[in-house]
């Protein structure tokens, strides 16, 4: 009889500690991160890892696979870059204040500090192969859809809605020259939602279509919404994904995020 576990994706993780912190812009640090990479052999830029953070004492304590975190603060991330060579991992943070335990570890972080990185050993590709790409995002979006724009083909076209909280926040992205980019603004990112009113102003093209959406949740239901109801567009084109909740913590609101996304 088959192991119903059997296919399931490997767990893997390990320590890293802090090599590189730098600013990218106010609300945007690069720490890339150094030690055995090996592990994540299968891993590739764009792909989701969960960090675990040090407790008090500095120290990292990784949860039992069993799921109880026993109080071990873990925070979902994007892989920015991983160099095998130089045995280097990089992730992008929001900078967003002391009040939420990433943030504040990022801004905190010396070189040298210790952090878990959990991975699931899953291939998934970032985008999929389309006539036009449509990715639209707010701040903690930024990385994932940096990722999706470099590997895109050098002849991709469409276009990118990226809302950080100020014009400070823009930052260099390598991308296909038929891929427009349009900042948006908000100094309020959660409280007031401008994303589904800048995404119903565009006017989606013919062709086939790669939509990827990746937002506050009521602002990721309303565009999720908005996609259902257009005629040229199939249910097979859009992926919509609640990165948080304004309010909340990671914590306590995954289980709600995850509902939320993808009904029929």
């Amino acid at each position: 009889m088959k192991n119903r576990y059997s296919d399931k994706p490997q767990m893997v993780k390990e320590i890293l500690t802090v090599k590189e912190k730098t600013f990218l812009s106010p609300h945007y640090i690069r720490i890339i991160l150094e030690g055995n990479i090996a592990p994540y052999a299968v891993a590739k830029i764009g792909d989701n890892n969960k960090i675990v953070l040090p407790n008090s004492e500095n120290k990292i304590i990784f949860p039992e696979m069993s799921g109880d975190r026993n109080g071990i603060t873990i925070r979902t991330y994007t892989t920015k870059n991983i160099d095998f060579e130089n045995n280097t991992l990089t992730i992008d943070f929001v900078a967003h204040g002391e009040e939420g335990p990433a943030s504040s570890w990022a801004i905190n972080s010396k070189i040298g500090d210790p952090l878990g990185v959990l991975m699931k050993l899953k291939p998934k590709p970032l985008f999929l192969p389309a006539d036009n790409y449509f990715l639209v995002g707010d701040h903690t979006a930024l990385p994932v859809i940096g990722a999706i724009l470099e590997q895109l083909p050098k002849d991709a076209r469409g276009k990118a809605i990226i809302e950080v909280y100020a014009a400070e926040d823009t930052i260099s992205l390598e991308k296909p020259d038929g891929i427009d980019v349009e900042w948006l603004y908000n100094k309020r990112p959660g409280e007031v939602e401008i994303l589904p009113n800048a995404v119903e102003k565009y006017i989606l093209p013919k062709g086939s279509k790669f939509i990827y959406v990746a937002a506050e949740q009521n602002a990721a239901n309303a565009i999720q919404q908005y996609l259902r109801n257009q005629e040229n567009v199939e249910r097979t084109e859009w992926q919509t994904y609640a990165y948080w909740k304004y309010g909340q913590s990671e914590d306590n609101s995954s289980t709600e995020r995850r509902e939320s996304m993808h009904k029929a």
